[in-house]
């Protein structure tokens, strides 16, 4: 081989078109693995770190947001129960003394 065919530029594979979109797709496809090891290595360091949620879409936001409402909810109720006069519970449904009672009984 003389110093012409070692040169990348005219070596006679590269010269082939067909050879050469084999070429291309084949360096395609080794950088796009060569990306995902980098990816796979990047997240790996990442949870080792502790400074992420172990599985994707894991957040704290809807335990917070729960302990809240329910901070809310008894605060409420607590504040209802303050400044309400009179409970259900105690509001009676028959009159209690008896002239009352007879006295519905006598009109009706």
């Amino acid at each position: 081989m003389d110093e012409e065919d070692r040169r990348i530029e005219t070596h006679p594979d590269l010269v082939d078109p067909s050879w050469q979109k084999h070429a291309e797709l084949d360096a395609w496809l080794g950088a796009k693995k060569e990306l995902k090891k980098k990816r796979r290595k990047q997240r790996r360091a990442a949870g080792a770190s502790g400074g992420g949620y172990r599985e994707p879409g894991a957040s704290r936001w809807p335990g917070i947001a729960a302990i809240a409402g329910l901070i809310v909810l008894v605060v409420a109720a607590v504040t209802v129960n303050a400044v309400q006069e009179r409970g259900v519970n105690e509001t009676p449904w028959f009159p209690l003394d008896e002239s009352q009672i007879t006295r519905l009984v006598t009109d009706a």
